[in-house]
């Protein structure tokens, strides 16, 4: 893996366009009713009451199912409308793998969901008024995404970070656990992994350049952020062009792990929710734009809550694919994942 090409200015050079006028903009409200315990449902009535308001045309769809809200994610770029997510980060995902298909797609995203950390990760409102008022009044920001392809050839975009290894498999716990556990399905999916841990021997190819080694976790990075709030690549940039890797080695026996592995994770977790962990000693960054992860066995790696393939995957980059609206002014966080343009 190599370091970050040092002529990409932080932030990259993501384009951004004024927003059509608000009488002329027209919005598809693609929502997951069940998002954050019912939460998806509330917000999409208060955002369609309050666009109304502001002279949108709003329509608004309550989904079934991925399949169905990729089907209207579809049907709202043939009508010429901006497919607004109204969820979490799963439900922009669908969204964001129709509208990279497509030139004149835009998206914009209500966040609902339990962690929200694209949108914390940019700088988004969360609070459903001004995330409204944000879609009418705001401007387009292109960002990158990323690509995973498996084994078949069947590809699926993702926007923050795929993992495997213990992160994935605390996702997987964190998917199982009981509604009534709100934000806190991320404790509860860590804990549930810590105790399960394993070494997971990995080859990676990341431009080209090979290596085998077991780790203890794997994250690719397209933006930092996951897991109710963790920052695992605090470093990552939607608009650089490349993919942060942060990698956990495992330097014990090579079929187990034992307490001083549980004890190194303990003490690694505090620390991702600053982004602190990365200056540890054995914690592992770098950066790539494509990279091949392969496994002796059919390990599941997951991308932005949900299961998003089966090892051997590849994963890779797709610069400045995503046209997004954003707030016109304030709002999206200064530094690295700011494009290029856009109003502090």
């Amino acid at each position: 893996m190599r370091s970050r090409t040092p002529d990409v200015a932080p932030g990259g050079s993501a384009p951004v366009a004024p927003a059509p006028d608000a009488r002329s903009r027209r919005i598809t409200l693609v929502v997951n009713p069940s998002a954050g315990g019912g939460r998806g449902a509330r917000t999409a009535a208060v955002a369609a009451a309050r666009l109304t308001q502001r002279g949108v045309r709003v329509r608004t769809v309550s989904t079934r199912d991925a399949e169905h809200a990729a089907q209207e994610a579809d049907v709202a770029f043939d009508r010429g409308d901006a497919a607004v997510a109204v969820g979490g980060d799963g439900m922009l995902r669908i969204l964001a793998g129709r509208a990279v298909l497509r030139d004149d797609a835009v998206v914009g995203l209500l966040p609902a969901g339990r962690g929200n950390d694209f949108a914390r990760f940019l700088g988004l409102p969360t609070d459903p008024v001004v995330a409204t008022e944000a879609l009418v009044d705001g401007i387009e920001a292109v960002f990158d995404t990323g690509l995973v392809r498996d084994a078949t050839g069947a590809e699926r975009t993702f926007l923050s970070i795929v993992s495997v290894g213990f992160d994935a498999e605390a996702n997987r716990i964190a998917n199982a656990a009981p509604g009534a556990l709100g934000g806190l399905v991320y404790v509860w999916g860590a804990v549930g992994a810590l105790a399960g841990l394993r070494p997971v021997p990995l080859r990676l190819t990341a431009d080209g350049v090979e290596r085998s080694t077991p780790v203890l976790l794997l994250a690719v990075a397209n933006a930092g952020a996951y897991g109710g709030g963790m920052h695992m690549a605090p470093h990552a940039s939607v608009g650089d062009g490349v993919l942060d890797v942060v990698l956990v080695p495992h330097r014990g026996r090579p079929d187990r792990c034992d307490w001083r592995d549980r004890l190194r994770i303990l003490r690694f977790l505090p620390r991702v929710f600053r982004g602190t962990h990365v200056r540890a000693p054995h914690v592992e960054v770098s950066h790539a734009r494509t990279l091949r992860v392969e496994a002796d066995g059919p390990l599941v790696a997951y991308a932005d809550g949900d299961p998003v393939g089966i090892l051997p995957l590849e994963i890779s980059t797709r610069p400045a694919s995503l046209r997004m609206i954003v707030p016109a002014t304030g709002g999206l966080r200064p530094g690295v994942d700011r494009p290029a343009g856009v109003a502090a």
